[in-house]
């Protein structure tokens, strides 16, 4: 194989025999896929630079694998219109989160009986895209569904379903009674957009754990600071993280407080994490608890 370095042509040599006319010369696909790879490439390079992709020194089956793999990321990441992420991930009003880096997938999540388990909701279109979101559940009612649009600072509640035309953050409440059962329930969001359905697959695991009016908190607020609980700078959205907290705080009456020194409740000598969603394993312990 040479190239002419003038006119960028490439000559392609074929193999001599003529036994097999479709034999190609293994250069052939080596040199089709490099100049497919360089030009894909440079029209993804936005795309890539980002996620700090840098491939060489590798063969040509190796390359252009990586390639079709970041390719079909990029394209899955700019195609979902509805994501869910927890109650303390930082999103912006463009639908970014922009923090934590990995902010935790919210696909099977623990829910407390007698108390609130809250979501944000992330409806992602162009600006001018009509849809209409809704709450799924199966068994029917087996929570109590709250939405919120997002507006700045404020939490302006809105009835199903919710309609909007361009990227919004919702707030999504979920309320589950003193007697449901333990039980997977369906909670999903769902997204009726260009005369299509994204339905985000969401399945709620309502746990034992049960807030109850008799429990005295044996943890402040404050302790659970120390531990990384970092309530929104929003004034509505930060409400409801002190809400919540407080339902962890009495559920930390039943446990052992070894195991919550353990975990860094009440010791404030510890350096705090930058990531908003660690105070979340201080939450799965706790909803763990009989």
């Amino acid at each position: 194989m040479q190239q002419d370095a003038d006119v960028g042509l490439a000559k392609i040599r074929r193999k001599q025999g003529f036994g097999d006319v479709h034999a190609a010369d293994s250069g052939v696909f080596q040199f089709v896929a490099d100049q497919l790879f360089q030009l894909l490439a440079h029209v993804f390079s936005h795309a890539l630079m980002p996620m700090g992709v840098h491939i060489s020194g590798y063969n040509t089956w190796v390359k252009t694998a990586a390639l079709l793999l970041v390719m079909s990321a990029s394209f899955a990441a700019r195609a979902q219109p509805l994501r869910v992420y927890s109650e303390f991930a930082r999103i912006d009003a463009t639908g970014k989160v922009t923090a934590p880096a990995e902010p935790r997938e919210i696909l099977s999540p623990a829910i407390v009986r007698n108390g609130y388990s809250s979501f944000q909701v992330v409806v992602d279109v162009p600006k001018g895209t009509p849809y209409q979101l809704y709450v799924a559940q199966n068994p029917e009612n087996s929570v109590v569904v709250t939405l919120y649009r997002e507006n700045g600072d404020k939490l302006e509640p809105v009835t199903q379903p919710a309609s909007g035309d361009a990227t919004q953050v919702f707030w999504m409440d979920l309320w589950t009674a003193l007697d449901a059962p333990v039980a997977r329930i369906k909670v999903e969001p769902q997204l009726h957009v260009n005369n299509d359905w994204v339905i985000y697959p969401m399945e709620g695991r309502v746990m034992e754990a049960t807030v109850s009016d008799a429990m005295k908190p044996s943890v402040t607020i404050n302790q659970l600071a120390c531990a990384g609980f970092t309530p929104s700078a929003s004034p509505d959205v930060g409400r409801m993280n002190i809400r919540n907290a407080q339902q962890d705080a009495a559920l930390a009456s039943a446990a052992p407080q070894e195991d919550l020194r353990k975990l860094g409740v009440g010791a404030c000598d510890a350096p705090l994490s930058h990531d908003p969603e660690w105070y979340l394993r201080i939450r799965d312990y706790l909803l763990r608890l009989r």
